[in-house]
């Protein structure tokens, strides 16, 4: 028998995130997931000298590079933060205590830097350690944002985003003040739209992101703090579907400009507005995403030029393009695969990113402008295994008048599972979002790489795996996503028993032993589905999914993200008064009754994008219906769990459960 694959060679499996580079551009940084939590990658562009730090016993939360030396700050999950060389491979303790701290942001100078104190903003002098602490509104409830402060070109004014009347708004502060008075913005914004995602242009002006009208309307907006005059640079209208555009705007190193990925002919292009005369210019067109990530914004090389990943070659994979002010476009990582947060040096000669392919599970890499050879700087354990992995095979199938696409992965092609084998146990997995997208070959996200890792292994052990990438997703143009508008809950569930349906056709496959699970929105897609649509599958696996919408829509707005940007009652055609037969037929715990088959549940408590008491739901309403099910409750794990003891175990019962139902 040839060697096999085990969890810990799934575990071992790295996940680094986007690259940061230095400000001389001599090093470069990233997060990446071992063991228990993130650890600090830092490496010299040659990958020559390479350092990777993890606090004692915790784990590294953020970290920001000076925008003078090549130091950065780093902040811990004990609530450390701390002052890191990378030269001399050294850190020093500069904060600690029991007030939460978070959202560290340098001023341009590298003298300062601005922070959350228990919700408070607060600038320190990184020198002297002297602080000033302001009384404005404090951060809120609400999960962050990608920018939560922005100093001014000159560093006397600071902006933030903070939480009042239960939405965000950006606020401004004189932080070079005589005054004394801490408790005084110099300019806010106001009403019921949120507001996000500060930035400063060049001519003193502060854009943000606004959202609001039940997630119908964005705009991205400038405004003057001194005489608080607004001007609409770029916007997303639509009242009956909802709007789809993500990712904070990218303002120019000349502050003039700003660029961000827009949907507005039906597919994700870049565009470019003029900040002086408003005038918008759509770079990029075609019948593809020009968006690495559900996230994603194009990112600028200099002012004339921006650099950003597309699936334009291939619908699953992602490749790095440049593009002019010009509409020139340009190649620059053709490697197959997905190649996405390519991050330019600051020089632009070269630019950071992160790679992932049928082969290689994320690495980081390196690559010159002028000549696109790629240089890994960290290299996927992958290559280690005892066995090769499978090729993923792209698959298509009808499903409510609509072609949808996955990734099989065909066991018979392992060298462990023969080549006449039949009679096979089969594994649908969904991704969450549901803006998402399974590509051809690793994720290059841990949440959905390790899900990908772990039916590698499955597959080795005889099981045909299939990631199906229901209609909501990314990847396939705004009305893909739009789709779900009004009919959560039916026609993407739809597209997940019909992946099953696939698998039961297939001649190898044991029809009688198609399972289905998920995490996040995969996990409310399989409790869903197996009570509309009962006779599908044989067995469910549910981690942290939605079981009463209502419920969770209730909690969101409070804790996760404010009302006017939830596109809940969008989604469900109305408010729960007014179409509560809607909301029911989109709520899975409506449908237990009509569960088959047993059902196996996973949450932690310290989950912050899916509430627990989910579970609490799921355990209540099964146990009342006598219904076959287990739940495993993880104390303080958060929504993708964070620790590998945590993942083993769930692994493991998972791979039992899958066994004992054959």
């Amino acid at each position: 028998m040839p060697p096999s694959l085990t969890i810990s060679d799934v575990l071992d499996v790295e996940y680094p995130g986007p690259p940061s580079w230095s400000a001389d551009g001599d090093f470069l940084a990233a997060t990446t997931y071992e063991d228990d939590g993130n650890v600090l990658f830092v490496t010299d562009p040659d990958g020559n000298r390479s350092w990777r730090f993890a606090p004692e016993e915790c784990y590294v939360a953020d970290f920001a590079w000076s925008p003078t030396k090549s130091e950065l700050l780093v902040a811990t999950g004990a609530g450390e933060l701390l002052l890191a060389d990378p030269e001399r491979r050294t850190t020093e303790r500069l904060l600690s205590g029991p007030e939460p701290t978070e959202s560290y942001t340098w001023s341009n100078d590298g003298t300062r830097f601005a922070f959350y104190r228990d919700g408070r903003p607060t600038v320190r002098d990184a020198e002297t350690g002297t602080e000033r602490g302001f009384d404005g509104p404090k951060r809120g409830p609400f999960l962050g944002e990608s920018r939560m402060f922005a100093w001014s070109d000159d560093d006397t004014h600071l902006a933030y985003r903070f939480v009042e009347d239960e939405t965000t708004h950006v606020g401004v502060i004189d932080v070079e003040s005589a005054s004394g008075h801490t408790d005084e913005l110099v300019w806010r914004t106001h009403g019921e739209m949120a507001s996000s995602c500060p930035a400063w242009l060049a001519d003193g002006r502060i854009i943000f992101d606004r959202r609001g009208e039940g997630g119908t309307m964005r705009r991205i907006v400038a405004a003057d703090p001194e005489t608080g005059e607004e001007a609409v640079l770029a916007e997303e209208i639509d009242r009956e579907r909802g709007i789809v555009s993500s990712g904070a705007p990218a303002v120019s190193p000349d502050g003039t400009k700003i660029a961000l990925s827009l949907p507005l002919d039906g597919w994700d292009h870049v565009h470019v507005v003029d900040v002086t005369s408003g005038e918008r210019t759509q770079l990029t067109r075609g019948t593809f995403e020009d968006k690495g990530v559900a996230d994603a914004t194009p990112r600028w090389v200099d002012d004339e030029t921006l650099v950003f990943a597309s699936n334009r070659n291939d619908p699953g994979q992602r490749h790095l393009f440049s593009v002019t002010l010009d509409g020139d476009t340009t190649l620059l990582v053709e490697t197959p695969g997905t190649n996405v947060h390519p991050r330019p040096a600051p020089d632009g000669e070269t630019f950071a990113y992160v790679h992932a392919d049928r082969t290689r599970s994320p690495e980081l890499r390196v690559s010159s402008v002028a000549d696109g050879e790629p240089r890994r700087l960290t290299r996927s354990s992958v290559e280690e295994w005892p066995t090769a992995p499978i090729d993923p095979d792209r698959i298509e199938f009808e499903s409510a008048g609509r072609c949808i696409d996955g990734y099989l992965l065909d066991p018979r092609k392992s060298d462990s599972v023969a080549d006449d084998a039949a009679d096979l146990p089969a594994v649908v997995c969904v991704h969450g979002g549901p803006m998402r997208q399974m590509r051809d070959g690793w994720h290059p996200s841990r949440s959905y790489g390790l899900f990908y890792t772990y039916h590698q292994y499955l597959a080795a052990k005889g099981y045909a795996c299939l990631f199906v990438n229901y209609r909501g997703g990314i990847g396939y143009g705004r009305e893909f996503r739009q789709a779900i508008a009004g009919s959560r809950g039916k026609d993407e569930i739809e597209d997940v028993a019909r992946a099953g349906e696939y698998l039961q056709s297939l001649d190898y496959v044991a029809a009688d032993s198609v399972a289905v699970w998920g995490l996040s929105y995969g996990g409310y897609a399989t409790l869903q589905v197996l009570g509309t649509h009962p006779d599908t599958f044989s067995l469910g696996i549910n981690l942290a999914g939605l079981a009463d919408l209502e419920l969770y829509r209730d909690w969101a707005e409070e804790t996760k993200y404010p009302a006017a940007v939830s596109a809940e009652v969008l989604r469900m055609g109305g408010e729960p008064w007014v179409v509560p037969e809607r909301w029911d037929e989109a709520s899975p715990v409506t449908h237990m009754t009509d569960y088959e088959v047993p059902l196996y549940n996973f949450h932690g408590t310290g989950d912050r994008y899916v509430n627990f008491e989910q579970l609490d739901v799921v355990v209540e309403t099964l146990t009342d219906l006598g219904k076959e099910f287990d739940a495993d409750h993880y104390p303080d794990e958060n929504h993708v769990f964070s620790k590998r003891a945590t993942w083993r175990r769930t692994l493991r019962k998972v791979e039992r459960v899958l066994e004992d139902e054959r």
